[in-house]
C-alpha cells in the first residue's frame, strides 16, 4: 500500500508538473505558487522533507567545491575571534556588556572596573536552549537589569530579571506574545509592550506580585520611551521616516499628542518637564535632523543642530546633558552638549565606528567602537573631559587586519544622483577587468553599511576579491529625505541605483560581469532577487539571505503590527505596485545561479517567502540552492551556524567568479 500510494503522488506531481508546463508567464507562476500554498506552511510533514531534501542537496553540492575545506577552515577561525560590545555603565559605576569569550554566543557579563575582571551574568546552558540577550536595559540604581531573551532568533522575546547578586529569573515568558520595549517607572514598576504580532498592548508589570495592568493600545506601531510624573512619554511610527511623540496619563490612560507628524527620533522628559528629542522639523542643514526641546505648550525650540546625521544619542536628565554620536559617511564622532546648547569636552576617538552610548546619572560615559582594523572595543570616560580608558580587550589570535583597507567612493546612478558606497580593494589589485568583485546590499532599507570591523572582509580581500558596498537610496545615515527618497515609486530608483554599483565596476575596469557576485540579507536579499529577476546579463550568481521576494506575502504572514508603515514603503497591499516590486512573479527571468537562505523562526522575512521562492525557481528548472537553518531566525544564532552561513555563501561564490 505504501508504495502504491507513493506511485499515486509521484504521478500527481508529473501531471500537474505537464499542466504547468502549458501555461504561458506569469500564469503558470500563479499556478504554481497556488498549489505550494496548499502546503508551504501547513502541511508539516512534506515541508519538514523539502527542507531536508534540499538542505542536504546544498551541502552536497557545496562540499564537494575545491574551496570549501579552505574557506570553511579560515573562516573558522576568523569568526571565533573573541566579541564584546552593547555596554552600559549604572550610577555605581558597573560596567555591563554582551562577550563571547569561546563560547557559541555571547553571554551578559560585569566588571566593576575597567579592565576588570569579567563576572558572568547568563547561564551558559542557554546556548544548549538556544536562548540569547541581544538587548538590555539597566535599571540606574544598579540593583538589577532587565534582559529581552528569545529563543533561536524568533524574537518572541520573553523579560528576565539579573540582580547584582548575579541571581537571575524570568519575569515574563510565553512562547507566543513578544514583551519588549521597558521603561522603568520606579524600582519595582516598569512599562512594556506586550505584542500578539497583531496588536499591541501598553502595559504596566509590578515585581512586587507579578501582576499585569494594560493601559492602551492602538493600532499603528509605537512604543514607550520615557517616563515621568505619571506620563509615559511614547513614539508612533507611521513609517520610517515619519513619526510623532505623543503622551499617556498613566491615571486615566488619555493619549495626547504632544507633536505633529514628522520625524521624531526619541525622547527624554528633562528635570524641568521639556521633552528632548531629535526632529527633523528645524532641520537647516540638508535635512538632518536637530536636537530641540519640546516645551508644555508644545512649543519646539532649537537645541543643538550637529549638522550631519546621529546615530545614536543619550541623556541624563541629572546632569542636563546629551551624549551623542554623529555619522558622516559611515564614520563617526562624538559630541555633548548640556541644555542650553553649549558643547563639552569629550575624547577623540580614532577614525572608525561607535556603535552605541550609555551614561548614568554622573556624567560617566560608556561607548563601543571598532574600526576596519581595530576589533570591538568599549571605552569608559566622562563627560566634560578628554581622557578615555579601554573598559575590555579582545583577541584577535595573532591575525593581522591591518592590510584591510577600505574607500568610501560615489558613483553616479541612472539619473546622475552620486550614491555613496565603500569600497575595499585587495593589495595589487589592478583595472584590467580580472578581478573578481563581490556587491553586498544591506538590509533595511533604513539601515547602512559601515567601515566597521567585519572578520568576513578579510577573509574576502585575502582571496583577491573586491567587496563593494552601496548606501542606495533609502539608506539611513543621510538625512530623512534620502531615506524617504525610496518610498513607493521612487523604490524602482533605489533598485536602479543598487544596479548601478554593479555598472561602476565594469566602468572602472575593477570586473566584469561574468566575475561579479551580488548578495544581500534582508533587504538586502529583497535587492538581489529583483536584481536577480531584472537585469541577469550584470553578473555571475546570487546569494539572497533573509530575503524578500513577495512583498504582500511577507506583509501579510508575518508581525503585522507594522503592516501599515510597510504600505507608505512598498505601496499598498494587493495593488499593483507591490505586484510590480515582487521579484517572483517575474521568477522566470533568472539566468544565473541563485543561493537562497532562511531561518525557520525568522519573524521578520517569514521563512515561508524564501522558500516558496525556491520552490517556485526549482519548478521553472532555474539553478537554485536552497538551505533552511531550523534553529535560527532572521540571521545566525550561534557562531557554528555563523560559519556555516559565511562558508556556504563563500564557496557558492568563489565557485562561479573565480
Amino acid at each position: 500500500m505504501f508504495y502504491r500510494n507513493i506511485k499515486i503522488y509521484l504521478i500527481a506531481i508529473l501531471l500537474s508538473l505537464n499542466l504547468f508546463a502549458s501555461l504561458p508567464g506569469e500564469e503558470k507562476i500563479s499556478a504554481l505558487l497556488k498549489d505550494a500554498d496548499q502546503w508551504i506552511t501547513t502541511d508539516t510533514a512534506r515541508m519538514v522533507d523539502y527542507i531536508e531534501n534540499e538542505n542536504a542537496k546544498t551541502i552536497k553540492e557545496l562540499k564537494s567545491s575545491k574551496f570549501w575545506e579552505s574557506t570553511n577552515k579560515d573562516l573558522g577561525f576568523l569568526l571565533s575571534i573573541d566579541y564584546v560590545g552593547s555596554s552600559k555603565i549604572d550610577n555605581t559605576g558597573r560596567i555591563y556588556y554582551l562577550m563571547r569569550i569561546t563560547g557559541e554566543t555571547s553571554a551578559l557579563f560585569y566588571s566593576n572596573s575597567p579592565m576588570g575582571f569579567p563576572h558572568q551574568l547568563s547561564p551558559n546552558n542557554w546556548i544548549e536552549e538556544g536562548l540569547t540577550i541581544p538587548r538590555y536595559l539597566v535599571h540606574p540604581s544598579g540593583d538589577y537589569l532587565l534582559a529581552l531573551v528569545m529563543r533561536y532568533g524568533n524574537e518572541l522575546f520573553d523579560i528576565y530579571r539579573f540582580n547584582r547578586d548575579q541571581t537571575f529569573k524570568p519575569l515574563l515568558v510565553n512562547d507566543k506574545i513578544e514583551f519588549t520595549a521597558p521603561v522603568f517607572k520606579n524600582k519595582n514598576e516598569f512599562f512594556f509592550l506586550i505584542n500578539d504580532h497583531k496588536n499591541t498592548y501598553l502595559a504596566l508589570y509590578s515585581q512586587k506580585d507579578g501582576s499585569i495592568d494594560t493601559l492602551y493600545t492602538e493600532d499603528q506601531f509605537y512604543a514607550p520611551i520615557d517616563y515621568q510624573d505619571g506620563k509615559i512619554l511614547c513614539v508612533r511610527w507611521f513609517s520610517f521616516s515619519e513619526s510623532q511623540l505623543f503622551t499617556i496619563d498613566e491615571k486615566t490612560h488619555n493619549m495626547m499628542n504632544i507633536t505633529d507628524r514628522g520625524l521624531y527620533l526619541g525622547g527624554h522628559f528633562t528635570k524641568s518637564g521639556d521633552v528632548l528629542t531629535l526632529t527633523a522639523k528645524l532641520s537647516k542643514t540638508k535635512g538632518f535632523p536637530v536636537f530641540a526641546l519640546i516645551k508644555p505648550s508644545k512649543e519646539l525650540r532649537l537645541l543643538y543642530d550637529p549638522g550631519m546625521d546621529v546615530d545614536d544619542y543619550a541623556f541624563t536628565s541629572e546632569k542636563g546633558v546629551v551624549l551623542a554620536s554623529l555619522n558622516k559617511d559611515g564614520y563617526s564622532k562624538l559630541v555633548a552638549f548640556n541644555l542650553k546648547g553649549k558643547e563639552l569636552d569629550v575624547p577623540e576617538m580614532d577614525v572608525g565606528v561607535i556603535g552605541g552610548v550609555s551614561i548614568n546619572d554622573l556624567g560617566e560615559t560608556v561607548v563601543d567602537f571598532s574600526s576596519p582594523t581595530i576589533p570591538p572595543t568599549p571605552y569608559l570616560f566622562k563627560v566634560g573631559k578628554k581622557e578615555k580608558t579601554k573598559i575590555a580587550n579582545v583577541a584577535t589570535f595573532g591575525f593581522d587586519f591591518s592590510d584591510i583597507e577600505v574607500k568610501v567612493i560615489h558613483y553616479p546612478s541612472t539619473d546622475g544622483t552620486l550614491i555613496p558606497s565603500l569600497l575595499y580593494l585587495p593589495r595589487g589589485a589592478n583595472k584590467d577587468g580580472n578581478n573578481p568583485a563581490i556587491v553586498i546590499y544591506h538590509g533595511g532599507p533604513p539601515s547602512q553599511s559601515r567601515p566597521w570591523f567585519q572578520r568576513n572582509m578579510a577573509f574576502a580581500l585575502s582571496r583577491g576579491i573586491i567587496v563593494m558596498l552601496p548606501n542606495v537610496r533609502g539608506s539611513g545615515g543621510y538625512g530623512p529625505e534620502w531615506e524617504r527618497a525610496d518610498n513607493g515609486e521612487g523604490r524602482f530608483q533605489a533598485l536602479e541605483d543598487a544596479m548601478s554599483a554593479i555598472d561602476y565596476l565594469i566602468s572602472k575596469k575593477w570586473s566584469k560581469p561574468e566575475k561579479i557576485a551580488i548578495k544581500g540579507g534582508s533587504y538586502g536579499g529583497y535587492t538581489v532577487n529583483y536584481l536577480a529577476v531584472k537585469y541577469p546579463e550584470k553578473f555571475a550568481c546570487v546569494v539572497s539571505e533573509v530575503g524578500v521576494a513577495d512583498v504582500d506575502y511577507t506583509n501579510t504572514h508575518g508581525d503585522i503590527t507594522f503592516q501599515k508603515g510597510w504600505e507608505i514603503e512598498y505601496g499598498p497591499l494587493g495593488s499593483e505596485l507591490t505586484h510590480r516590486l515582487s521579484p517572483i512573479f517575474y521568477a522566470s527571468n533568472v539566468k544565473k545561479p541563485m543561493l537562497i537562505t532562511t531561518g525557520s523562526h525568522d519573524p521578520r522575512v517569514v521563512a515561508s517567502d524564501p522558500r516558496r521562492f525556491s520552490y517556485l525557481l526549482n519548478q521553472l528548472g532555474k539553478n537554485v540552492l536552497y538551505y533552511e537553518e531550523m534553529k535560527a531566525g532572521h540571521g545566525s544564532s550561534t557562531k557554528s551556524q555563523l560559519i556555516a552561513d559565511f562558508s556556504r555563501s563563500y564557496t557558492f561564490i568563489m565557485d562561479h567568479i573565480m
